[in-house]
């Protein structure tokens, strides 16, 4: 276990994290916002986290622009965050990522 991670999340662990998919959800109640899938990157602080939000629908081409339907994997580049233990959750048992 990494020493800085109190074990809640552990780096590497799959997670869902509450993220906007649109301006307009940006721009709301956050706690409207949807669970997505994620993956810890590290703990930041007693109750931060550092996330990557694995939404395909999410990604972005190098210069931040939308990256269109069939970009190849190796070419998306994804959204990062960062949550307080409110806004993660473990993900269950089956799901997909």
């Amino acid at each position: 276990m990494d020493e800085d991670n109190d074990g809640r999340f552990p780096d590497d662990s799959l997670i869902q994290v509450r993220y906007p998919c649109t301006r307009q959800e940006e721009l709301g109640d956050r706690a409207e916002w949807p669970w997505l899938p994620g993956l810890i990157l590290s703990q930041c602080g007693p109750d931060e986290w550092h996330v990557w939000v694995d939404a395909r629908e999410l990604a972005m081409l190098g210069d931040s622009s939308p990256a269109p339907a069939g970009t190849v994997d190796e070419d998306l580049f994804y959204p990062c965050c960062f949550r307080d233990g409110s806004e993660i959750r473990r993900a269950t048992d089956g799901e997909e990522r």
